[in-house]
């Protein structure tokens, strides 16, 4: 007789659980746009070493104009091979960036479009 109440309250709070990750990992990143790359800069390894701008589109909310990558970061080589190649090919790129501890737009996550 109580089983289905106790049931509901269950499923309702698993439902709750799962809005309120997916909230939480959407909010995760401080910017993101699409757009062509119309700029790329590169300089040392660990000084902003490879940065993208976008066609007049800002890439993080008060933020500089560009967003970066360093050496060191995590699957390096790919960003800056996809990013390469969508220049080269004029093709549309969706960027995510994340504000670093200094205010700069770090890259986080790019998806090459069309």
């Amino acid at each position: 007789m109580f089983r289905k109440p106790y049931l509901m309250i269950k499923q309702l709070a698993l439902v709750a659980g799962l809005v309120l990750a997916a909230s939480a990992n959407a909010q995760q990143w401080d910017g993101s746009n699409t757009g062509q790359i119309t700029t790329i800069d590169v300089t040392n390894a660990e000084n902003f070493g490879f940065r993208v701008y976008l066609d007049g589109r800002p890439l993080c909310t008060n933020g500089p104009a560009w967003a970066y990558l360093n050496g060191s970061d995590s699957n390096y080589k790919t960003y800056v091979s996809l990013l390469m190649m969508a220049r080269a090919m004029d093709r549309p790129v969706l960027i995510y960036t994340s504000k670093d501890q200094y205010g700069y737009c770090k890259i986080g996550y790019v998806s090459m479009q069309g």
